[in-house]
């Protein structure tokens, strides 16, 4: 972050000299201003998005329930029976594909089926009305269950898809 800006220094500096001592200043002093105040803007914005993925990788990491295990179940037997399923209580924040606090009761029952069924593999298909959100968003989901429960990477895949009147998230079984 440091060497950036000192590169920005550096550059506006080199600027200052070819410009001419009091324009160059002028402009140094604002470009500078702007540059602190937009790395400041980046920081506030990184620790928002850590601290609400701390809560979620707290909820997550928590023992799984047997109330878990039951929607784990209850997910499972519709996925099987259906081949697909759209998923209830997942949320994200508008516009991001940062998960909600609200999104770890889903998130579990997820888990404890995957966790389960070993022989399970499915594909998580997201949608939203901008197709690079949606697949931001699907990969999020996979890489929490990943990191919370022993669920081997290669028994999810992962698709966006844009979708200008429908967010959601739907299991597809392999």
């Amino acid at each position: 972050m440091f060497r950036h800006l000192r590169s920005a220094v550096l550059v506006l500096g080199s600027v200052a000299l070819i410009a001419g001592p009091d324009t160059a200043s002028a402009q140094f002093g604002k470009r500078l201003k702007d540059a602190v105040q937009s790395n400041a803007e980046n920081r506030a914005i990184t620790s928002v998005i850590e601290q609400q993925n701390k809560a979620i990788d707290a909820a997550l990491t928590a023992a799984l329930s047997s109330g878990d295990d039951e929607a784990g179940g209850k997910l499972y037997e519709e996925l099987t029976e259906a081949g697909r399923l759209t998923v209830t209580g997942v949320a994200f924040e508008p516009g991001t594909a940062t998960m909600t606090e609200s999104s770890a009761a889903s998130l579990k029952a997820i888990g404890s089926m995957l966790k389960a069924h070993a022989e399970l593999t499915v594909r998580l298909e997201a949608y939203a009305p901008d197709k690079p959100v949606a697949a931001a968003r699907a990969d999020a989901v996979k890489q929490s269950l990943v990191k919370a429960y022993p669920i081997e990477e290669t028994r999810l895949q992962t698709s966006g898809y844009g979708a200008q009147d429908s967010e959601r998230l739907d299991l597809v079984q392999q």
